[in-house]
């Protein structure tokens, strides 16, 4: 049943825009890349720059009250989600090299991106531990295999995308950032809208991730992506259907 409602919405709002003016539907695109990158850079906890300064920085490009960090943390993350849009839109395939890529943007003058890491990493609170870092490149060689390869529809393949990405955790840093972004570049690729994970709702998020990581079932966090996805189709046609 929800799948036929996501369908449906899918359709209506394709309708819906062939009948908008262009401005109107690049606003509502805007206005979700600042709500992403504000969701998405808040959710690993250590920068919590406001909405409203969210959007400010995109526009003034410096703020004096955050540190370079901060700023930087949020401008990546707008530039990174622009590329993942034109390189999905594109229909570009998706390999280790985009991975890389993305990343690289996410941490622009931070650190050295695109590099996987040569050290252990713990998840505080996590039930589930990255693999040892010898493990990494074989793990992501079998990741970029099963991608390939995968049978399901676009939600699931989209959904098992960040999950694995979640769980390997081959950077040092911003696996979090990049897993949704992979999951977005899945998701438009295919021709559904991109999504945000509310920082509210976030400890049913890591429940669901979690269920993955330790039991394999990719089913718990397929239904939650599945119910945000049709929450965003509803609110972007609410702002466009007048």
């Amino acid at each position: 049943m929800e799948k036929d409602l996501l369908e449906v919405e899918r359709q209506h709002l394709s309708n819906v825009v062939k009948e908008c003016d262009p401005k109107q539907v690049e606003e509502v695109e805007k206005k979700f890349a600042l709500l992403y990158t504000y969701d998405a850079v808040g959710m690993e906890g250590h920068n919590r720059i406001p909405y409203e300064d969210v959007q400010r920085l995109s526009q003034a490009k410096a703020l004096l009250e955050y540190s370079e960090r901060e700023q930087k943390e949020i401008l990546n993350h707008l530039e990174a989600f622009e590329f993942v849009k034109k390189e999905a839109l594109e229909k570009k395939s998706f390999n280790e090299e985009k991975l890389k890529d993305i990343h690289e943007i996410l941490v622009e003058g931070i650190f050295q991106g695109g590099v996987y890491r040569n050290v252990n990493i713990n998840i505080f609170g996590a039930s589930h531990q990255p693999p040892d870092h010898i493990k990494v490149y074989d793990r992501m060689n079998r990741f970029f295999r099963d991608i390939d390869s995968f049978k399901g529809n676009c939600l699931e393949k989209a959904t098992y995308a960040h999950a694995s990405i979640a769980k390997i955790h081959p950077f040092v840093d911003a696996n979090g950032r990049l897993a949704k972004l992979v999951l977005n570049y899945f998701l438009i690729k295919g021709g559904y809208l991109p999504i945000t994970i509310p920082l509210d709702l976030r400890e049913d998020y890591i429940k669901y991730l979690e269920s993955f990581k330790s039991e394999k079932d990719l089913k718990p966090l397929t239904e939650f992506f599945k119910g945000l996805l049709i929450k965003q189709y509803e609110e972007v046609l609410k702002e466009l259907d007048i």
